[in-house]
C-alpha cells in the first residue's frame, strides 16, 4: 500500500501555515476538516484572498490510499527525525496551486461581529 499525501502551504494575508494532509488538495473543500487549516480560517475576520500550494507525494508501493490523520502524524514524525525523508523516500507526483476568496460574512450570512455574540 502506498500513502497519498500533500505538503501544503496556505497563505492568507500576513499569515502562512505549512501542513501535511491526506490526498491531493485541489480546492477549499479538500482542506476543510484539517485542524490547522480550520484554525487559520477561523481567525480571518474580513474578506481575504487565500493562496494554496500543494506538493503531492506518494510514500510506499502498491495501490495508493489517501493518508489518514494518524498516518499523517507518522509521516510528520519521520520528516522531523530525518530531514531528507520526503525527498529520499517519497515520490513527488505533482504541484497544485489555487486561490479562493474567504469571506466570513458570506459563509455565515451575517457580519463578523454578530458571529462572536
Amino acid at each position: 500500500m502506498a500513502l497519498l499525501f500533500s505538503a501544503v502551504t496556505v497563505t492568507a494575508g500576513e499569515d502562512e501555515i505549512e501542513l501535511l494532509v491526506g490526498g491531493i488538495q485541489r480546492e477549499y473543500d479538500d482542506l476543510e476538516g484539517w485542524s490547522e487549516f480550520d484554525d487559520l480560517m477561523c481567525f480571518i475576520s474580513e474578506e481575504t484572498e487565500v493562496s494554496v500550494r500543494a506538493e503531492a507525494y506518494l510514500y510506499g508501493e502498491g495501490e495508493s490510499m489517501r493518508a489518514s490523520p494518524e498516518e499523517i502524524d507518522d509521516l510528520m514524525q519521520r520528516m522531523k527525525d530525518d530531514t531528507g525523508f520526503l525527498n529520499r523516500c517519497c515520490s513527488n507526483l505533482e504541484s497544485v496551486n489555487f486561490t479562493f476568496i474567504w469571506s466570513p460574512e458570506e459563509l455565515f450570512d451575517m457580519p463578523f461581529g454578530q458571529m462572536l455574540m
